[in-house]
C-alpha cells in the first residue's frame, strides 16, 4: 500500500455503485474519507458508514464555488470524481475547483455500451422523434427530464416512468400530469428478465434509456429490448471524458506508479 499511504484525506464525489465501492475500498485501508452525495436517497445508501470513524459523508448539491470553498476549508490530497456519467455538471465543476485549489484530480469512467440503438444527443429529440409515432414507452433514464417529456402529445397515456423511490419527486410529477399508474419506482439495475416482464407488462414499443455502462444494467435493457423486438432510444452521453476504470484505480492506489494531477 505504498501508493495509498500518500493520501491522508481523501474527497470523493459519489452517489453511484463506483462511488461506493471506492468507499469501501478507502475504508478498509483506514484512509480518512469524505463522500458527497447529491440527494438524501444517496445518503441512505450509505448508512453502513454512519458513525465509521474514517468517512464523512456529506448530502449536498454543490455549485463550482461550492467545490471551491469546501476544497479551501478541507486539507484534502486527493479528489476522486465517481459521478455518473451523465451529471455533467457536477463533473465540469469539480474539475474547474480542482484547477483553482491546485489539488489532485481522478475521474472513474465506465464502459461503454455499443447496442442496437437509435441515438438522440438531447432530450428533445427523443420527444420529437416519438412525436410521429405510436405506442407505450418505457421511460429508464430517471425522473431529471420528466418535465420535457410533457411536451410529448398524449404522454400521460404513453409515458410510464421507471424511477428511483423518493416521493417528494414521484409527488411533483403527478402534480405535472403523470398517472400514478404509469410510474414504477424501484431501485435498479434490473436483469434482462426482469425488464422483458416490464415491458410485456406496459406494452412498451419503446424503450429509453442512457448509456449508463454494464454497472448501470444498459446491456441487460438491450438484451431484453432485442428479444422483445422494442426500439430502443439512448440519449447519447453529454462529455467526451478522459480518466480510469475502477479497477485501474484499485490498482494505481495500492502500488501503482504515482502520476500526474491531470
Amino acid at each position: 500500500m505504498k501508493n495509498a499511504m500518500r493520501y491522508h484525506n481523501v474527497f470523493v464525489l459519489g452517489g453511484t455503485s463506483e462511488g461506493r465501492q471506492i468507499v469501501n475500498f478507502l475504508a478498509k485501508y483506514h484512509i480518512p474519507t469524505t463522500v458527497s452525495v447529491a440527494t438524501s436517497y444517496g445518503e441512505e445508501l450509505l448508512h453502513e458508514y454512519i458513525g465509521n470513524k474514517y468517512i464523512r459523508i456529506l448530502q449536498q448539491c454543490l455549485n463550482e464555488e461550492g467545490f471551491t470553498h469546501l476544497f479551501e476549508q478541507e486539507a484534502f490530497d486527493l479528489v476522486v470524481d465517481a459521478s455518473h456519467p451523465y451529471a455533467k455538471e457536477a463533473t465540469k465543476n469539480c474539475i474547474k475547483a480542482c484547477l483553482k485549489v491546485g489539488l489532485t484530480y481522478k475521474r472513474i469512467l465506465r464502459e461503454c455500451i455499443e447496442g442496437d440503438c437509435i441515438y438522440f444527443d438531447t432530450t428533445e429529440e427523443i420527444v420529437a422523434y416519438l412525436e410521429h409515432t405510436t405506442g407505450n414507452v418505457l421511460l429508464t433514464t430517471g425522473s431529471k427530464d420528466l418535465e420535457i417529456y410533457t411536451k410529448l402529445t398524449h404522454f400521460q397515456e404513453r409515458i410510464y416512468v421507471r424511477m428511483l423511490p423518493i416521493p417528494k419527486v414521484l409527488e411533483a410529477h403527478i402534480k405535472k400530469g403523470y398517472p400514478m399508474s404509469h410510474f414504477i419506482c424501484m431501485q435498479g439495475p434490473f436483469s434482462k428478465q426482469m425488464n422483458k416482464c416490464m415491458i410485456k407488462h406496459i406494452q412498451a414499443k419503446y424503450l429509453i434509456t442512457k448509456d449508463s455502462g454494464y454497472i448501470g444494467g444498459t446491456d441487460d435493457k438491450l438484451k431484453a429490448a432485442a428479444e422483445l423486438g422494442v426500439t430502443v432510444l439512448c440519449l447519447k452521453r453529454p462529455l467526451d471524458e478522459k480518466g480510469m476504470m475502477l479497477q485501474d484505480f484499485y490498482k494505481e492506489i495500492e502500488g501503482g506508479e504515482d502520476d500526474s494531477k491531470y
